[in-house]
């Protein structure tokens, strides 16, 4: 479909409003980020996309809350988990861009712990570089093979082999991270 004439369809535009209110109301996580999506793809109000974001990270970070709170997990055969992992994964991952690695990383030690066990290298691997100072560049450059990673993928989910053998050489400071998070468990 071409974008330039969905941006001057006013039904579209009108039901697009609908949903993000209808979402933003329900605060169902999966339809912000529909909205959210599509609202980046037709290159709409920066405002508009700053507000619907802020409530999608509100929404994940409440839910956040209540997980630890109960002791749950991510479930990622529920869509609502993913989406609400997603968010999270991709605040460290701004944090981190902007040069907070402490927040970065204590982002990524939690996801650790609540993803299924198929996504935790996903996590460990920035856990590591977060704490060992490493740039998102250089960590995305050096470490993520791009060219494999599902287009459907929220994470940095596929590796070279450069990561596996930095995180082998530093499952210490892995396991000192670790520790710290079972500490305030």
């Amino acid at each position: 479909m071409d974008i330039e004439k969905l941006k001057q369809d006013r039904e579209f535009l009108q039901n697009l409003e609908e949903q993000k209110r209808s979402a933003l109301r329900s605060k169902d996580i999966v339809k912000m980020y529909d909205v959210l999506d599509t609202m980046l793809a037709l290159d709409m109000e920066e405002e508009n996309i700053d507000l619907l974001y802020q409530n999608i990270l509100e929404t994940a970070f409440d839910t956040l809350t209540q997980m630890l709170t109960e002791g749950q997990k991510f479930d990622f055969h529920k869509e609502f988990d993913e989406y609400v992992a997603r968010a999270i994964y991709e605040h460290a991952l701004e944090r981190w861009d902007r040069g907070d690695r402490k927040g970065a990383k204590e982002l990524f030690l939690v996801l650790s712990f609540l993803v299924p066990q198929n996504y935790k290298e996903a996590m460990f691997l920035p856990l590591v570089a977060t704490a060992k100072g490493m740039d998102l560049d250089e960590f995305l450059n050096n470490f993520v093979a791009k060219e494999k990673i599902e287009e459907e993928s929220f994470f940095f989910d596929k590796f070279t082999d450069n990561a596996k053998k930095f995180l082998k050489e530093n499952e210490k400071t892995l396991d000192e991270e670790l520790k710290k998070a079972e500490k305030l468990a």
